[in-house]
């Protein structure tokens, strides 16, 4: 037995994925154009500005720092959009919806207190966890490690319910006691009363880097809330209590849908053939290998995976084709995979879900009930499953079209091991049309356009670069070439017009050209004279063909 057992992860995004990071794209730092997010930074925005602009910049942020003078600077930029888009470092896709919600918003005030105070729409958008290098997103080990302890902690709990001080712990409303009751049960049920004896102390995870060269990695989404159960007949409130205030948020995510779009690596400790531990190591029972921890995150979120799907399609929440592809994938090839422990299912990220963050039986969320209205004060209780759901949308009135948060399907392929191509898992992700893939197609064009521009631009440079250092006879076969181009994409090619009219004087002047400008004239000369527009009978076409060559002949 190895002492460490590696394998690859291949991890394929199944739903969108946001990973919070405390940073946001703030709107003093990008604008929205052409269904596109344009981020660029503070130093850039100097250069790109022309002086009346930065001195214009600099007497809006000179004024005190309150909403009129963010309203001030997020207007500012918006209207120079287009100089700013040249600079921008980082590009991200945006939905239509989005794009409109920017430019209702950007610089304006969007709501107004009752005491007549003003509140400006900030318009920050909560970015995913990224490399701070290159900006592509990142799934951190710490994540995909979390989410595999708590599928761990569920197997070995079995659905067991807390014991008494840990129930009570639970149950308090002081942060501190609710914390210790976690630690607690955690303790109980990894055998661990010391960091050393934590069974995860054997198991390692690096971070998943970013592997798709087709994209940016990430695109703009709204999160918005939902109610869970269908409303009972006489009741008239059909919206969670989020969707009654109108709560939304703005949200980096990582695209849904796309194939082995990060790789990262789990290595696990295989201590038992060299060293028992004692009391230093985890129990000998708690010691996994990759397949076994494969099982336990299959056991525990496949069933959640297959819940949500039947629920939010009862609630017709779900975009259709999605769902459709989730089931393929599960009743196919991969479903096998998965029985066989081939491939697992995590769940990580903002919005997964409280019943994917905690375990069966011991579960206790909190609900708010809503304010008293004797007391004033904000009725709750603890239930085992929430009332509703963070979904993500394109729209903020969306109740169709939506997707859940943080799904993933990770390979399990030994490093020792030639890699295996799951060509039915890449066909079934690539199938799924998305506004993400729309927005490839969309900037494969724009670089294809921007690449021939380019290319047109350098040789309308060369071409003023040659002829200014050409010779007269240079200049007078080039000033001939255009015009033949240009007449005959006109359809202005005629047998006594400019074209053949010059031709014919070269002819005879270039008899005493070098013979380099001689050849190049005699060339151009067969082009022009072979175009059925010239015509001309079989003597016509004979003593051109006779000037021709006495251009070729060499020169005693």
């Amino acid at each position: 037995m190895k002492f460490l057992e590696s394998c690859r992860l291949l991890i394929s995004t199944l739903s969108p994925v946001h990973i919070g990071c405390d940073e946001d794209y703030d709107p003093t730092n990008y604008v929205i154009e052409n269904h596109t997010l344009h981020e660029f930074e503070p130093s850039a925005v100097q250069k790109a500005l022309t002086i009346q602009d930065r001195r214009e910049l600099l007497r809006i942020v000179s004024n005190p720092n309150n909403q009129r003078m963010l309203q001030e600077v997020q207007a500012f930029f918006y209207q120079r959009r287009h100089v700013l888009i040249m600079v921008a470092k980082r590009r991200v896709p945006v939905v239509q919806k989005l794009v409109e919600f920017y430019q209702g918003r950007v610089g304006q005030t969007v709501q107004t207190e009752g005491d007549g105070s003003q509140l400006i729409n900030k318009l920050a958008i909560g970015r995913t966890f990224f490399n701070p290098v290159s900006g592509a997103p990142i799934l951190p080990g710490s994540s995909l490690k979390g989410a595999i302890r708590t599928a761990l902690l569920d197997s070995i709990n079995n659905g067991k319910p807390l014991l008494g001080e840990e129930s009570r712990l639970a149950q308090s409303k002081i942060s501190r006691e609710q914390q210790s009751a976690n630690r607690k049960l955690q303790q109980r049920l990894f055998q661990s009363r010391e960091f050393e004896q934590d069974p995860m102390r054997l198991v390692q995870l690096m971070d998943a880097g970013f592997m798709d060269r087709e994209g940016v990695g990430s695109e703009l989404r709204f999160a918005v809330n939902r109610r869970r159960k269908a409303p009972k007949p006489g009741d008239s409130s059909t919206k969670s209590q989020a969707e009654q205030r109108d709560l939304y948020q703005l949200l980096e995510c990582i695209p849904a849908a796309r194939f082995r779009v990060f790789a990262g690596e789990l290595t696990v400790q295989r201590v038992d053939s060299i060293y028992n531990g004692g009391d230093r190591l985890p129990s000998l029972s708690f010691r996994w290998d990759a397949q076994q921890i494969a099982m336990a995150c299959n056991r525990f979120y496949r069933q959640q995976l297959e819940m949500e799907l039947e629920q939010m399609r009862e609630r017709g929440y779900l975009d259709v084709h999605w769902a459709k592809m989730i089931e393929q994938l599960l009743n196919g090839p991969v479903g096998q995979r998965l029985k066989q422990n081939q491939a697992f299912l995590l769940r990580v990220g903002r919005h997964s879900g409280a019943e994917s963050m905690t375990l069966d039986g011991v579960r206790s969320i909190k609900i708010m009930l809503g304010q008293d209205g004797v007391t004033r004060r904000m009725n709750s209780e603890n239930r085992a499953t929430g009332t509703s759901w963070w979904l993500a949308a394109s729209d903020t009135q969306a109740r169709t079209g939506m997707l859940p948060f943080g799904w993933l399907l990770v390979e399990l392929q030994p490093m020792d091991q030639p890699l295996l191509d799951w060509t039915e898992t890449r066909e079934a992700l690539s199938g799924l049309s998305t506004e993400y893939m729309v927005w490839l197609e969309r900037e494969r064009q724009r670089v294809v356009v921007a690449l021939r521009q380019q290319a047109d631009e350098d040789a309308r440079q060369q071409a003023a670069i040659t002829r200014a250092n050409a010779t007269l006879e240079q200049k007078a076969i080039a000033e001939l070439r255009d015009w033949f181009i240009a007449d005959r994409k006109t359809k202005q090619l005629k047998p006594m017009g400019r074209v053949v009219g010059t031709l014919n004087r070269l002819l005879k002047e270039g008899l005493s050209w070098p013979l380099a400008d001689r050849r190049a004239l005699a060339t151009l000369a067969e082009e022009i004279f072979n175009q059925k527009s010239i015509g001309g009978d079989d003597k016509a076409q004979r003593e051109r063909q006779a000037k021709i060559q006495q251009l070729l002949e060499e020169k005693q």
